[in-house]
């Protein structure tokens, strides 16, 4: 693989990034909840893409004995130390390799993958899940639990400003999924354009095509992208631990002033772990009539 497919793959995020996701403490509070929910003493758990270690680090301290894979090699060396230096080093094995392709020594209950982009893109997400769960059938006849064991996709038409300190600039902007967003307005409810089931996925093209009825007039100018990830289930209550990945808000080529009853119709499609801009360049937009009443 040439150096710079491996980039654009996100398989190298630098160690001086990940303390945005360290200091993400919805993340981390989800992500170490729902370890805790489901790993326990003796279970035999995978880590892919394992970064600095901190998934491993939560399984290693519910007693699982833990294979952490990442393909980043100054990632591997500072998990490493990290690792030992919190006392678990001797449960936790990492490993420099492609997490598409490795397999462990050994069956395992639990796989652990965080490769979540907002939208599922940029990183592999549904490819290192699909190919893992099909090579471990393959080898040992069995399939392990994913967490997360789902995602949801949801797209919703929005106002954004775009002005910073007079400079109007539309361009591609995150936003906390746990924060309010004064300079974005919300007026039309998200649709839901795909549904993930990890257990089951198999790495294909997401194909949109949604339509939101217009209920009052509003002005759009960007469409913001929602990630949901339910990291686990409790099958007795129904209740799940969840994660939002940022989202993400895609401006329109025109702002666009929308009236009630109008239908606005929005298409998209890209292959999970393309860029932004791939998804930015299939997105078109269509603004049926209002329906007049008969």
């Amino acid at each position: 693989m040439l150096q710079e497919e491996i980039y654009q793959l996100g398989q190298f995020i630098p160690l001086h990034y990940h303390f945005q996701m360290l200091s993400d403490t919805a993340r981390m509070a989800a992500f170490q909840a729902a370890i805790k929910q489901v790993v326990t003493a003796g279970h035999k758990v995978v880590d892919l893409g394992s970064g600095t270690g901190v998934m491993s680090f939560f399984a290693a301290k519910q007693g699982a004995r833990v294979w952490a894979v990442d393909y980043n090699p100054a990632l591997v060396a500072a998990s490493r130390k990290f690792l030992r230096q919190n006392g678990v080093a001797q449960k936790v094995q990492v490993f420099e390799a492609d997490a598409t392709y490795w397999l462990p020594p050994e069956p395992v209950d639990i796989v652990i993958c965080e490769m979540l982009h907002s939208a599922l893109l940029r990183e592999k997400q549904i490819q290192v899940i699909a190919s893992f769960r099909d090579t471990h059938q393959a080898k040992f006849g069995t399939t392990p639990n994913f967490l997360p064991t789902a995602t949801l996709l949801g797209v919703q038409p929005v106002w954004q400003s775009y002005n910073f300190n007079g400079y109007n600039t539309p361009v591609p902007l995150f936003q906390s999924a746990y924060a309010a967003h004064e300079d974005c307005c919300t007026s039309i409810d998200p649709i839901v354009y795909k549904a993930i089931d990890y257990d089951n996925v198999q790495a294909d093209t997401f194909f949109a095509q949604v339509a939101f009825l217009i209920q009052q007039s509003t002005p759009i100018n960007a469409l913001r992208f929602i990630t949901k990830n339910l990291l686990t289930a409790d099958l007795e209550t129904g209740q799940t631990i969840d994660w939002h990945s940022q989202h993400i808000v895609l401006p329109l080529p025109q702002p666009l002033e929308l009236q009630a009853g109008q239908t606005l119709e929005v298409t998209f499609n890209y292959y999970p772990g393309d860029s932004i801009e791939v998804l930015t360049q299939t997105i078109q937009i269509h603004v049926a009539p209002t329906q007049l009443p008969h």
